[in-house]
């Protein structure tokens, strides 16, 4: 029996790539989940961090893994409320697959 990790060439393959690519394709979200890898983040963390983003992109992008429930906000703050982001085990998942691209990109482009 064919199973997709023994084969990138099946459509169902192709299938799980681009939707994966869906979810972790845009600009910034692969960063955004390799900066909670160590501890949850504040906002304003991850702000000062990923130099360049603008608070609007940050915010569709957490709003998204969130939806895909990659991370999770957690309230530490009641009055004013505040938030920290965390990975979910599906999020923790994805440390593998970041450090095999980190790996990657050392190797072929340094």
């Amino acid at each position: 029996m064919k199973t997709i990790s023994n084969t990138v060439h099946s459509k169902q393959a192709t299938g799980c790539i681009n939707n994966a690519l869906s979810i972790l394709g845009d600009k910034w979200t692969p960063l955004i989940i390799k900066e909670m890898t160590v501890c949850p983040q504040k906002f304003s963390e991850l702000e000062k961090t990923l130099v360049g983003i603008s608070p609007r992109t940050l915010s569709q992008r957490l709003e998204k893994l969130i939806e895909h429930q990659i991370i999770r906000k957690i309230l530490y703050c009641e009055h004013p409320p505040r938030f920290q982001y965390a990975l979910t085990k599906k999020g923790s998942d994805l440390q593998q697959i970041l450090g095999d691209m980190a790996n990657w990109s050392k190797k072929y482009n340094n």
